[in-house]
C-alpha cells in the first residue's frame, strides 16, 4: 500500500499559515484545481481576504477558521471544520505556519522567560497537527497526504538564526521518521524545503533588508514554492519521508537522509555580514555583565 497519485480535484485541503505567503499561494492553486480549502491562521492579510471574496459562489469552497497554532485545542477545532462544512475529513493537510527569528522570539536577543514561541509555532504545531491529521484519516479509513513546510536551513547552519535552523532540522528529521506510514497506512508525510523566498517574512521587516543583502536577486516567489508543493503532495514520484528542496539556481532536489551534499543554488544562503555583525554587537554588550535571574 502506498498513497500514489493524489490529484486535488474534488479533494479537501486544510492549511495552517495560509493567511499570506507560500501557503496562501498554495491555497489558491488547490482551489483552482477544484479542491475545497480550509485556512487556519491568526489573521488574514488584505490579499487573502480579497481572494476569498472572489471564491464566493464557486463550486469549491474556501473557509477561514481563525487559529492560533500554538493552541492545540484550536488545531483540533480547525481540523473539525472540514467535517462540518464538507461532510468528510481532509485529504491533504498542510502544516505551513512558521516564523523566522522574530523580535519577540529569537535566540540572540533572548526576550522570552518561559519558553520559545518560535519552537511552539515551527515545531510543536507541526508535530501535533500531523498527529491529529493521522487520526482523522484513520478514523475514516482514508488515504491522504500530510505536507509540512520546512526549509533549506534544515540542511544548513546559520549563525544569525540558530533557533530557526534548529526548528527546521527538527522538521526534516520528523518527516523522514514517518516515511513508513506511506507503505503501512496509506498516509504520505512529506516536507517542502524552500530556499530563500520573497514573502512577508522578509518584506514586512526593515531589519531583514538591512542585515541580509541581495534577497531579491536570490529569492524565488511564493508561487514557485506553492507549485512545487502541488507536485510533492500529488505525485507518486515522491513517497513518504521525502524532503524536497526547492531553491533558485538549482533543480528540485530530494535531499537524502544520509550524507547529503550541501545545497548548491544561489538561493541557499543570503549575504549576511551585516546580520552577523549585529549579533556580535549584542554579545559584546554582554561581556562582563552579570546574568540577571
Amino acid at each position: 500500500m502506498v498513497v500514489g497519485e493524489l490529484p486535488l480535484d474534488g479533494k479537501i485541503v486544510v492549511i495552517t499559515g495560509a493567511g499570506s505567503g507560500i501557503n496562501l499561494e498554495f491555497a489558491k492553486l488547490a482551489h483552482e484545481r477544484n479542491a475545497h480549502v480550509v485556512i487556519g491562521d491568526v489573521r488574514l492579510t488584505p490579499e487573502a481576504e480579497e481572494w476569498i471574496a472572489t471564491t464566493k459562489g464557486s463550486t469549491s469552497k474556501v473557509v477561514y477558521q481563525q487559529t492560533d497554532v500554538t493552541k492545540w485545542d484550536q488545531l483540533h477545532t480547525l481540523l473539525d471544520v472540514s467535517e462540518k462544512e464538507f461532510g468528510d475529513v481532509p485529504d491533504l493537510y498542510v502544516a505551513g505556519a512558521g516564523v523566522f527569528e522574530p523580535d519577540w522570539s529569537n535566540f540572540w536577543e533572548d526576550p522570552e522567560v518561559d519558553g520559545y514561541k518560535s519552537i511552539d509555532i515551527n515545531v510543536a504545531h507541526a508535530i501535533k497537527f500531523t498527529r491529529i491529521s493521522i487520526r482523522k484519516l484513520l478514523s475514516k479509513n482514508k488515504k491522504g497526504v500530510i505536507l509540512v513546510v520546512g526549509s533549506i536551513t534544515g540542511q544548513t547552519p546559520n549563525f544569525t538564526g540558530p533557533l530557526y535552523v534548529a526548528t527546521k532540522h527538527a522538521i526534516s528529521g520528523f518527516v523522514r521518521s514517518l516515511a513508513m506510514l506511506d507503505e503501512y497506512m496509506d498516509i504520505k508525510v512529506v516536507c517542502s524545503a524552500p530556499g530563500m523566498v520573497l514573502t512577508r517574512l522578509w518584506t514586512d521587516r526593515p531589519d531583514m533588508s538591512k542585515n541580509y543583502k541581495g534577497i531579491e536577486q536570490i529569492a524565488l516567489g511564493p508561487k514557485d514554492i506553492a507549485e512545487s508543493m502541488v507536485v510533492l503532495a500529488g505525485s507518486s514520484k515522491y513517497g513518504g519521508g521525502t524532503v524536497l528542496e526547492v531553491a533558485k539556481g538549482q533543480p528540485w532536489r530530494e535531499v537524502p537522509a544520509y550524507n547529503a551534499p550541501p545545497p548548491l543554488g544561489v538561493g541557499a544562503t543570503p549575504e549576511q555580514s551585516a546580520a552577523d555583525l549585529r549579533i556580535l554587537q549584542i554579545l559584546e554588550k554582554e561581556r562582563g555583565v552579570a546574568l540577571k535571574p
